[in-house]
């Protein structure tokens, strides 16, 4: 289950990167994830408290972006079906997307992502 009006994050260096994410609500929201799902969609994604994801169950590749508690993207990495991801000890938030679209959308390690005013 998820939120019913999603919440942007953007980049404010790179007016590009605009991503409209919705969050899980409750646990079972959490676990189930993008279960179930064929993609996220363009310029979409899915965004959980979490230092590390799965993709057990999934059909799809994602890009995974890790960010900490400052809105700074400390990981970008794909992510195929049947894999576990890092464990990233400076995340607080696991950004899933369709892949290909942090490159698209020029989402580097570095830069930042935050919750639009």
């Amino acid at each position: 289950m998820l939120k019913e009006k999603p919440v942007f994050l953007v980049d404010p260096d790179n007016p590009s990167a605009v991503v409209e994410v919705w969050e899980p609500l409750g646990l079972f929201g959490r676990a189930r994830g993008l279960l179930g799902t064929t993609s996220v969609g363009r310029g979409r994604g899915f965004l959980l408290r979490a230092k590390q994801v799965h993709t057990i169950g999934m059909v799809y590749p994602i890009d995974v972006i890790h960010i900490s508690r400052k809105g700074v993207v400390v990981r970008v990495q794909t992510m195929q079906p049947g894999r576990i991801g890092h464990f990233t000890v400076r995340a607080r938030w696991t950004l899933e997307m369709d892949i290909g679209e942090a490159e698209r959308l020029g989402i580097k390690v570095g830069g930042r992502l935050v919750r639009q005013p």
